[in-house]
């Protein structure tokens, strides 16, 4: 009895550590980040892609001790779905996705544009603000935009949200047609044009990745009054959410532009009934794979 006690204490002690600590970790580490960037000698891309890494297999971890809703918790028939994104889909969207990554960071060691010579600050600031616009545009465009464009980037956006379930390993399941859009038009190209330092575009993509991994986490992360800045789980959550009235925050690693354009939905500690996508919109479910796949292909009315 006192070892099942004991157990559930911890069980607790760890859960409130990780409610209110876990999020400032993840900026504690991705500011140790900044400071090899800016301080030694060592390769942006590398300091980038071993952050990534570290909180990666963290919150793995984390998530498999101390899962916020179990319903939404990967179930070994949902694990061997996401295993055929991993290996036919989510394997190529990470090499692509990587790949653009890393030729992001690269070819801004060697442009020139009206940001070059902006405090370092400032170019993380505006190159933040720059891909949320553009990323803002595009998102809520794939969910609302009418006619046969927007039912294109629906359906090559759809596959991330055809799954009940909500956690770090579902974050596989894309479109590569979906990550070529958002790296190419809201990373790659503003990059090309406004001549961002190497070392800006390597903090940028740290604050980009950090959010777009801790808010597909299945963990009650709280992130307080910085939801009204950040994107993370508590906001992100409802954009997967099956009603959509709801499915808003389009945003991907700030909250401002929903603000700003009315697409903020943000109840603390209440988490959505459902998530998924209406069953009368008729998609296939996301274990079939190949037919999600198709989709964007899919050029009949709808």
């Amino acid at each position: 009895m006192e070892a099942v006690m004991a157990e559930a204490s911890w069980r607790q002690l760890g859960r409130a550590i990780v409610r209110w600590g876990l999020y400032p970790f993840s900026w504690a580490v991705t500011l140790a980040g900044f400071y090899m960037i800016l301080y030694t000698t060592t390769d942006p891309r590398l300091v980038w892609m071993t952050r990534g890494g570290f909180l990666a297999v963290l919150y793995l971890l984390i998530e498999w001790q101390f899962p916020y809703e179990r319903r939404w918790a990967m179930t070994f028939r949902s694990f061997l779905a996401d295993l055929k994104y991993v290996v036919i889909n989510g394997a190529f969207m990470a090499a692509l996705t990587t790949g653009l990554g890393l030729l992001t960071i690269t070819i801004s060691g060697e442009l020139t544009g009206p940001a070059h010579d902006w405090p370092l600050a400032l170019q993380v600031v505006v190159c933040l603000l720059v891909f949320e616009a553009i990323n803002y545009g595009l998102h809520r465009a794939m969910h609302e935009m009418k006619g046969p464009l927007g039912r294109f980037l629906w359906l090559s956006h759809a596959a991330h949200h055809l799954p009940p379930r909500l956690y770090l390993i579902m974050h596989a399941v894309f479109h590569p047609i979906n990550a070529l859009f958002v790296q190419v038009l809201a990373i790659i190209l503003p990059v090309w044009l406004m001549g961002y330092d190497q070392k800006a575009v390597a903090m940028f993509l740290m604050i980009n990745g950090l959010h777009g991994l801790i808010s597909h986490f299945n963990v009650d992360v709280r992130m307080g009054w910085l939801n009204y800045i950040f994107v993370g789980p508590e906001t992100h959550r409802y954009h997967h959410s099956a009603d959509v009235n709801e499915a808003k925050n389009y945003g991907n690693t700030l909250t401002i532009y929903d603000m700003l354009f009315g697409t903020f939905v943000y109840r603390p500690g209440k988490p959505p009934a459902e998530l998924g996508v209406d069953k009368s919109a008729g998609l296939p479910v996301y274990e079939r794979t190949l037919a999600v796949l198709v989709l964007p292909f899919r050029w009949q009315r709808g």
